[in-house]
């Protein structure tokens, strides 16, 4: 939805700039190239910090479109990379 923060994960606060900015990072981290190039474990967040959690939720988001494309349903909060998501 336009005008929202999202985080990959549904929390009880709509304004989590920090995480929505970790979200978005690990999708286009991913939208990259591949899932060896560009793996989950570099995530520049702790793991389980709130960011490092949305971050690994972003990089999901584009790991699955893996051979497409990332829809906007898939993250409707962030503009989202239109190349071909590499295997």
């Amino acid at each position: 939805m336009s005008g929202k923060l999202c985080t990959g994960a549904v929390t009880k606060n709509s304004y989590l700039p920090q995480e929505s900015k970790a979200f978005s990072e690990g999708i286009y981290h991913r939208a990259q190239g591949t899932a060896v190039a560009y793996p989950v474990t570099d995530n520049p967040h702790a793991a389980a910090s709130s960011a490092g959690v949305a971050w690994i939720a972003g990089w999901t988001v584009a790991n699955d479109a893996a051979g497409g494309t990332i829809t906007a349903s898939d993250a409707p909060c962030v503009a989202v990379p239109t190349n071909t998501i590499s295997v």
